[in-house]
């Protein structure tokens, strides 16, 4: 994705997407706090009613889709098979990404770009993920009995977040790279490396759930 598409003469973004993905890429260019709605709008090439009628403001851009990533996380946890508690949540996980991944293919890793790298907005990005942690963490507290604060929710759900971040910022920095001059494959995500990297994690934990019921 460059900043190029985003040059006058651009045909309007007649859907919530097209001007999604048009906002990110003033974003990564610009940062969050330089990119205002108004330039959001010429390069959209849409109006104020129907910039704020997708998002409702520039947070709204940037917040809107990762909040509703979070609920898809809830409803796969809600919807996981009677299977080990940790399996669960390797599972819903992965379920939760695919289907974010496939509800915006073409920004999703620009969002987390943006949120991963601007200044501005670490530390609402860290209250939001936290968010996500405490919702693993949740669910971990129900299945076992625990509380949700206790100490192993709280670890599954920190640790859990902590790998997911660092396969999506691995995808991140594959996506577009070149590599010996050869430009990688625009699509970086590997649902099944996720899969892969987030099962020692979840592995482990669950063996110190297994102890602690034994126990």
């Amino acid at each position: 994705m460059t900043t190029s598409r985003a040059r006058r003469g651009r045909p309007p973004a007649s859907t919530r997407e097209a001007l999604e993905e048009v906002a990110f890429e003033l974003l990564l260019r610009d940062g969050y706090e330089a990119t205002t709605l108004q330039a959001i709008m010429t390069a959209g090439g849409v109006g104020r009613s129907t910039l704020f009628r997708y998002f409702g403001s520039k947070a709204g851009i940037v917040w809107g889709e990762f909040d509703r990533a979070v609920e898809r996380l809830r409803s796969a946890l809600d919807d996981a098979d009677d299977v080990p508690v940790m399996a669960a949540v390797r599972a819903a996980v992965v379920r939760s990404t695919h289907l974010s991944r496939a509800a915006a293919p073409d920004t999703w890793l620009d969002r987390f770009r943006v949120l991963d790298q601007d200044a501005a907005l670490v530390a609402e990005a860290a209250a939001h993920w936290r968010v996500w942690a405490e919702t693993v963490s949740r669910y971990a507290a129900e299945r076992t009995g625990l509380d949700a604060d206790a100490p192993t929710p709280a670890a599954i759900g920190g640790a859990v977040q902590a790998a997911y971040v660092a396969v999506l910022r691995r995808w991140a920095e594959t996506d577009g790279a070149e590599t010996d001059g050869v430009a990688a494959a625009a699509d970086a995500v590997d649902i099944d490396e996720l899969d892969a990297a987030l099962r020692p994690i979840t592995d482990a934990f669950q063996t110190v759930l297994d102890g602690a019921a034994r126990g």
